[in-house]
């Protein structure tokens, strides 16, 4: 595992599962780390895993997300797994609130026995939440984005997750291609907020170096008037949460990942 300064964090990632992934996104940031995952779900570095669970805990960490360089969905056991440790390490004061998942929604969409087999087991194993990324509220437009034929029913999403005691939360990528101007965001965040969506998560699009895309993200003058939007439209009931980073910042993020080759960084880009 990489050293990196022992500053304090507010939350951490854990990357999981094979890398396989029922969607094609051009703009996908976790394809380059699909090189070092295991070929077969449920392989896990175990020790590994719960040795970077105390030490973020020590840190100051309470925000834990699993993600992965693919559809986590698509390797249920490693996800149980990771969950399974986490649980355990309740018994020695290590609790973690929420636990999200990072997820395109398709497999839960499409595949009702997978959603009835694992979604409330790992409610059970302590996840709160599930993120699902939004690129269009536009059905056909979504699936395009996602590089996929169909994509299932957001409504039905949201059904079977909120049908296992879970959260909702979308996310929004930022970007010419999906939402860019401060009309589709709101449309955009009204339909969410009607829809069911507990809560909304947006950012600039980043290119390959973990760096907004200065050519795909909306203008400063835009992501002005978002931001405005968004201070007047938030709610106690239903946040929404802008990401901003400024062009050229170079802010460090207080959130680290553990990749699938060992690495612990607080930025994509390790390889």
């Amino acid at each position: 595992m990489h050293e990196i300064a022992a500053n304090k964090i507010d939350s951490f990632s854990i990357f999981v599962g094979t890398g396989d992934c029922n969607a094609n996104c051009p703009h996908c940031a976790g394809r380059i780390h699909r090189k070092s995952a295991p070929k077969r779900d449920g392989i896990i570095d175990e020790r590994l895993i719960t040795k970077t669970i105390r030490t973020c805990c020590e840190r100051g960490a309470r925000y834990l997300s699993i993600s992965g360089s693919g559809e986590p969905t698509l390797s249920p056991q490693s996800v149980t797994k990771v969950l399974e440790i986490v649980h355990r390490c309740k018994k020695e004061g290590i609790e973690f609130s929420p636990i999200n998942l990072y997820s395109n929604g398709i497999r839960i969409g499409k595949d009702k026995p997978f959603t009835e087999k694992y979604l409330a087991n790992w409610k059970n194993l302590g996840l709160t939440t599930v993120y699902i990324t939004v690129h269009d509220i536009d059905e056909k437009r979504n699936a395009e984005i996602y590089g996929v034929p169909n994509y299932p029913s957001l409504k039905t999403i949201l059904s079977r997750i909120h049908g296992a005691g879970l959260l909702v939360r979308a996310n929004l990528v930022l970007s010419k291609n999906t939402v860019d101007t401060a009309n589709k965001f709101s449309l955009t965040i009204n339909y969410l907020k009607e829809l069911g969506v507990d809560a909304v998560s947006a950012w600039s699009v980043k290119n390959a170096d973990d760096k907004i895309d200065k050519k795909l993200s909306p203008p400063s003058t835009t992501m002005d008037e978002i931001e405005e939007w968004v201070e007047k439209n938030t709610e106690s009931k239903f946040k929404i949460r802008l990401l901003r980073e400024k062009i050229g910042c170079a802010c460090q993020s207080k959130k680290l990942t553990l990749f699938p080759d060992g690495t612990l960084t607080n930025t994509w880009c390790n390889s």
